[in-house]
């Protein structure tokens, strides 16, 4: 149920599916091993919403499929069956812990949500289809990311629907009224309240538009098709064609052309080598003070750990005849078994693999953070997986630092990975609730996937937009940022808060556990 509420399904009374496992909980489990079996429940609950959810990852094994082809099925079981385990633990605590009577239900959303959050920073992180997430970016709901962030959406979207899960129905002789239904009454409050909040930020907030125009290049080339003999030549002189395009009569040329990651099998090294046939071809592509920024691998050395491989993002720009390589930004979160295995020596020994087979697997750079290479303004760089987690910027902007603030985000990345799943719809979804939390516009480039603009409410726009399979350029101008959000101001409070709510319940509960078993006479 609460996977098929997430997109792109979007069957929102899914959502009672938190107020069915709060009531599952609760039931009588027996008395050989009720914690053995709640972890079950919780832990196959997990299970099957990550499964649904996550079913994709075996598109990217299937790219080659000769080498690693029989790691798919594994892959897709092993996944949900690793991030079940938060929801596992969560039962067992849940029922240790749960305090008697209606405000249950505060505590179960406090301490789902807190489990969330560890999930999304534990062992690198993996913050896929949060709860918060449930809501469609850009929608009503989904306002009220700008003020908690999704982590914030989230407790509220559990606390919300986990009220059923409380209703308790009291005869008609005891004259109590709706009283079993007071947390239920409370929380439709709370959902329509959140809903006008919402609805009011969309209908009075207006986008406002910069003279900045920028080309999405999508070509439309699967992962597979990057491999072929003659892959590379083809797809090197499509992006070249589709960059040098002439835009609509009567519209500008575009002042950058964005690339996606991974947008050609190649490293920088070798595109822009001294006896390369492509270098000349990079050197004239652009016009004058024209940039360009795409996705590529790229050698780098580090004092301490010697050569290594970067997956990184690269700006260039031709300035009165001269070509210059403005800057990097190296990828801070690197995908685990993509694009580096964790537990190495181990997992060697038993055939493991990264899926990026370049050197050892590739090394991250610093924390994401916004930079400013040439003309292009100030921009928050995500490369793929990093679009999925809140605040990996982690300054916090108030009207004060707004030259530091960046102007806009951008978000290159290989859905191409994903294939014709659902994986590229959910990838866009939770990428925009970046674009909701920091109040900036966010263009979005895949070789196939879902590119184009999205606003810094999070919409995708229409006529932006590329959708999964579909070729083609959009020319771009880029909004204006909107103010601060209190989220970007102040980041964590609300993460703070529900992780109050969780220790305060637990000493609560531990305190009253030591009043009962205290003998009369000490007390």
């Amino acid at each position: 149920m609460l996977a098929i509420a997430q997109p792109p399904f979007g069957i929102l009374p899914g959502l009672l599916g938190y107020a069915l496992l709060l009531w599952a909980l609760e039931r009588d489990l027996g008395t050989k091993n009720p914690n053995r079996t709640a972890f079950f429940m919780g832990w196959l609950a997990g299970f099957a919403y990550f499964f649904v959810g996550c079913f994709w990852v075996a598109e990217a094994f299937l790219v080659d499929a000769e080498t690693y082809g029989w790691m798919a099925i594994p892959a897709a079981a092993l996944l949900p069956a690793g991030m079940a385990l938060f929801w596992g633990l969560f039962a067992v605590v849940y029922r240790r812990f749960a305090p008697k009577g209606q405000i249950r239900f505060l505590w179960f959303a406090a301490l789902f949500s807190l489990l969330e959050m560890v999930r999304g920073m534990i062992f690198t992180g993996f913050p896929w289809n949060p709860s918060g997430a449930t809501w469609r970016a850009g929608s009503a709901m989904s306002q009220i990311a700008a003020y908690v962030g999704v982590y914030g959406l989230g407790f509220f979207t559990v606390l919300i629907f986990a009220s059923v899960g409380v209703i308790r129905r009291y005869r008609a002789e005891e004259g109590r009224g709706l009283q079993g239904y007071t947390a239920v009454l409370a929380m439709v409050l709370t959902l329509c309240g959140l809903f006008a909040v919402g609805q009011y930020r969309l209908n009075t907030t207006t986008i406002t538009y910069s003279d900045y125009v920028v080309r999405v290049v999508q070509p439309n080339v699967g992962q597979a098709a990057k491999w072929s003999r003659n892959g590379f030549k083809a797809i090197f002189n499509d992006y070249v064609a589709m960059s040098r395009q002439a835009p609509a009569p009567g519209k500008p040329w575009p002042d950058l052309i964005i690339w996606p990651e991974g947008a050609l099998p190649v490293s920088s090294d070798d595109l822009f080598a001294d006896d390369s046939w492509t270098a000349p071809v990079m050197v004239n592509l652009l016009r004058d003070k024209q940039a360009l920024i795409f996705g590529a691998y790229r050698s780098d050395y580090d004092p301490k750990l010697g050569n290594i491989w970067r997956n990184s993002l690269i700006a260039v720009q031709q300035h009165e005849k001269v070509f210059e390589i403005q800057g990097y930004y190296n990828k801070y979160k690197l995908v685990p078994f993509g694009e580096f295995l964790p537990f190495e020596d181990a997992l060697e020994s038993i055939g493991l693999t990264e899926l990026v087979h370049i050197g050892d697997g590739f090394t991250p750079g610093k924390r994401t953070h916004p930079v400013t290479y040439g003309s292009i303004p100030r921009f928050l760089p995500l490369i793929c997986f990093e679009g999925i987690f809140p605040s990996l910027d982690m300054s916090a902007y108030t009207s004060a630092d707004v030259r530091l603030r960046p102007k806009w985000i951008v978000n290159i990345s290989n859905d191409a990975w994903f294939g014709p799943t659902t994986g590229p719809q959910q990838h866009m979804n939770l990428a925009s609730f970046r674009s909701i939390e920091e109040g900036l516009p966010m263009v979005r480039s895949t070789p196939t996937g879902v590119s184009g603009l999205i606003d810094p409410l999070g919409r995708m726009m229409p006529q932006t937009r590329l959708g999964s399979q579909d070729r083609g350029i959009r020319d771009i101008v880029v909004p204006n940022p909107l103010p601060a959000t209190p989220y970007s101001a102040s980041r964590f409070w609300i993460p703070s808060l529900v992780a109050c709510i969780f220790l305060f319940f637990v000493t609560v509960g531990l305190l009253s556990r030591v009043v009962l078993r205290t003998p009369d006479n000490l007390r």
